[in-house]
């Protein structure tokens, strides 16, 4: 009876999200504000803004908005632009810019912008004379999504309906573990069945790990529940379709989609199928994870009873995205790229194969990265360590200008390329945690590195002209395989450039070493053509406050902003999938840069351990590099067609 009284106090203590009015959370015990703000998809600094928190500290009972405030106001009578930005919190010159006003007059009835690029709000009440197709249009939410999130069948509505604009926590059918999370809470955080979820994924037992996918409902083959990061053209890929079938599959008239959508993949056709191949350090659980499946699913398609798998087991799964697949000639296709040569031989360097290589000279002491403080200290000297880089750049790049062409598209394009922290510097170095419970450690510089590698290949292959501000004296594309053999923090990467590395000193991420970045830039693109330059800065955030999905930051300071690079920023976004965002930044390494586009891409957020687990596979880093890419061509065809 005791034991009885306790369980039902859990599931009362951890009953799903009360929410009054769809915009307002009400606080439970057990509540923390980081994880209401990781539930609702929003950002932490705007959970405080918005509820005017000066910490983190909240108690139960207490209301919470959960979305932000109007991006508009109207001007009363007696305002003044003056009163208006400091209700908002914006400068008055800042209010200017947003309007277009080239003074401070205002009227009343005038409606003014109080953000330069609004939210999308959670819900929105129907006011008369608005058609849901003119409500799609205006808050960019295709059609189809916004009949599927309000359950509707047609497109009748009525005034005063409330109408949500954004998947509710209740529609997700996904939800990555939080830290201290328990399987308990989350089946009643969703009122699902503690049975019905460990059966769809596989838990024996209550043991879950933090960063680990939870499947919420079973999802069938010809469904693909999007994903943050997940974009269009990649799902279509990856399913052999093209992207116009995808789009008139489920009705939608662009390219964005949003995390929790169902997309059909099509009623009456077989799904497609890819193979895995067990390596060992394997589990059930990861592979579920990585192919975007459930464990129920994966076992169901295979057969399995139990949950032991071998290596060299042969398992059918979901294709991964990124995979080639589709039938669009736009699209990428590294299946055509060799990816073999470029583990190249250099003379005078031995070729060392690791699960975490090759390295050429001289490989890490440490097999994997064993603790957020390990570092192995640098060469002596910086000059001879980029002597023998370079040696092992001219082969690698020589040996991508031997590949052939994917395309032309990029010709008379120059791009820098800009690997992340590096040197001394290792960016973020952060734990994670395998699908078998091991402890792994992630070191940001050191997989910017691979995927700024593979960008390179990409973008060479389409014709460009590319150049790279950092170089590894040791190691080129590397593989993780097993992805538990994490790459370990060499504090060995130089400048690309023999005049910095005369100075004998290593670099390291302060206000020089960024310097020293926009000064490669600027020998490189010293005689390119105007207006076809583009810098690309790759990082991996540690940000609590920042968003799941990809980043693209863009240059903007004291209300002095760079549009072409922001207008570049944004046409990125559909390529890099699914609650990608831009936000405009003082950045050192965009300062003063002489490319005609220049942007730091976050291509993961490693403050959530999901993004650090998936950065630990070749194939999330593959895919990250094709979708920076695919964004890159959208933007140049889109410019080439404007020309016509």
């Amino acid at each position: 009876m005791h034991l009885c009284r306790l369980l039902l106090a859990s599931v009362c203590l951890f009953a799903a999200p009360v929410t009054t009015g769809g915009d307002v959370h009400m606080v439970r015990p057990g509540d923390t504000l980081s994880q209401i703000a990781q539930r609702y998809g929003v950002r932490l600094d705007d959970l405080r803004r918005w509820n005017r928190l000066s910490s983190d500290a909240i108690a139960v009972g207490q209301r919470l908005e959960i979305s932000a405030p109007a991006s508009t106001c109207i001007v009363r009578p007696g305002d003044t632009l003056s009163e208006i930005a400091h209700r908002h919190g914006l400068s008055t010159a800042d209010l200017r810019r947003l309007n277009g006003l080239t003074n401070d007059r205002i009227r009343p009835g005038q409606v003014l912008r109080l953000r330069g690029q609004p939210e999308r709000p959670a819900r929105y009440v129907v006011r008369p004379g608005d058609t849901l197709s003119e409500i799609a249009v205006r808050f960019d939410v295709e059609l189809a999504l916004l009949r599927q999130l309000n359950d509707l069948e047609g497109d009748r509505i009525r005034a005063g309906q409330r109408l949500r604009l954004q998947p509710s926590p209740k529609q997700a059918s996904i939800h990555v573990v939080l830290p201290g999370q328990t399987l308990y809470q989350i089946a009643a955080l969703y009122d699902i069945g503690v049975g019905r979820l460990r059966h769809l994924n596989g838990v024996e037992g209550d043991l879950i790990r933090p960063g680990q996918k939870l499947r919420l409902r079973p999802t069938p083959a010809t469904v693909h529940v999007v994903e943050r990061g997940d974009a269009l053209w990649e799902i279509a890929r990856a399913y052999g379709l093209s992207v116009a079938d995808l789009k008139a599959l489920n009705r939608l008239r662009g390219d964005s989609i949003f995390p929790g959508q169902r997309l059909l993949l099509g009623q009456d056709r077989r799904p497609r199928l890819a193979s895995h191949t067990v390596v060992r350090g394997d589990n059930l659980s990861e592979i579920a994870q990585l192919h975007q499946m459930s464990v129920a699913e994966l076992r169901r398609l295979n057969d399995l009873s139990g949950m032991v798998i071998h290596p060299g087991q042969k398992l059918k799964v979901r294709p991964l995205l990124g995979r080639p697949g589709g039938l669009d000639p736009s699209q990428l296709d590294p299946s055509r790229i060799p990816w073999e040569r470029l583990l190249v031989d250099v003379a005078g360097l031995r070729r060392i194969a690791l699960e975490n290589g090759p390295y050429y000279g001289q490989r890490p002491r440490a097999r994997r990265q064993p603790s957020r403080q390990y570092a192995e200290k640098h060469p002596p000297s910086p000059l001879r360590t980029y002597r023998q880089a370079r040696k092992l750049w001219d082969r690698f790049e020589g040996e991508v200008g031997r590949l052939g062409r994917l395309g032309n598209d990029l010709a008379g394009w120059h791009f820098v390329l800009d690997p992340g922290h590096g040197g001394i510097d290792p960016g973020a170095i952060v734990r994670t945690i395998s699908g078998d419970g091991t402890r792994l450690y992630v070191v940001e510089d050191e997989y910017v590195y691979d995927i700024t590698l593979r960008a390179y290949v990409l973008l060479r292959l389409h014709g460009a002209k590319v150049d790279i501000t950092m170089l590894s004296p040791n190691h080129l594309i590397r593989r993780t395989e097993p992805a538990t053999q994490t790459f370990v923090h060499q504090q060995n990467e130089v400048f690309n450039s023999l005049a910095l590395n005369r100075s004998n000193q290593w670099p390291f991420g302060n206000s020089r070493g960024l310097k020293a970045r926009v000064q490669i830039a600027k020998d490189a693109l010293r005689h390119a053509p105007g207006g076809r330059t583009i810098f690309l800065s790759f990082h991996a955030d540690h940000d609590p406050n920042s968003p799941q999905a990809p980043l693209v930051l863009y240059y903007e300071r004291r209300g002095k902003r760079d549009d072409a690079s922001r207008r570049f920023a944004r046409a990125l976004l559909p390529a890099l999938g699914a609650g990608a965002r831009t936000r405009g930044q003082s950045l050192a390494v965009l300062r003063g840069n002489p490319a005609s586009v220049k942007v730091l891409v976050e291509v993961a957020n490693l403050a959530y351990v999901d993004h650090a687990w998936a950065l630990r596979f070749e194939q999330h880093r593959q895919r990250e590099a094709e979708k920076v890419v695919r964004g890159v061509l959208d933007y140049v065809r889109r410019k080439q067609l404007a020309r016509r």
